[in-house]
């Protein structure tokens, strides 16, 4: 399932982006640490459904705060521009809402505030 290896990935990652101590409390960063320590490689699946949480933790707060706003604004706004074109008739706009080069585009729009 995971390895010492896969594991010590993300916690060197997470403690070179400073987000370990941030993103974990202390039973999720030493469940971590010595499943890392103790463990070539987990193949329990109760073990591996809470290490898949803390990752999940971890990946959220490892993201940057540009690609959160994208997520959060700039796939919406192209979603309801996507609406809006499909209305008026161009139906190729439908796939606008899939791209995330125009979700990007959006979302630097919106950050420098045009």
């Amino acid at each position: 399932m995971f390895t010492r290896k896969f594991l010590r990935g993300w916690w060197s990652r997470a403690l070179r982006r400073r987000v370990l101590f941030t993103a974990l409390d202390k039973s999720d960063r030493d469940y971590l640490y010595l499943t890392m320590k103790y463990f070539d490689e987990i193949r329990n699946s109760v073990a591996g459904t809470i290490i898949v949480k803390i990752l999940a933790k971890l990946k959220d707060a490892l993201e940057s705060p540009f690609v959160r706003r994208m997520e959060t604004y700039g796939i919406e706004k192209a979603r309801s521009i996507s609406r809006k074109a499909v209305e008026w008739g161009h139906d190729t706009a439908e796939g606008w809402a899939r791209e995330k080069g125009f979700a990007r585009y959006l979302t630097i729009l919106d950050i420098n505030g045009s």
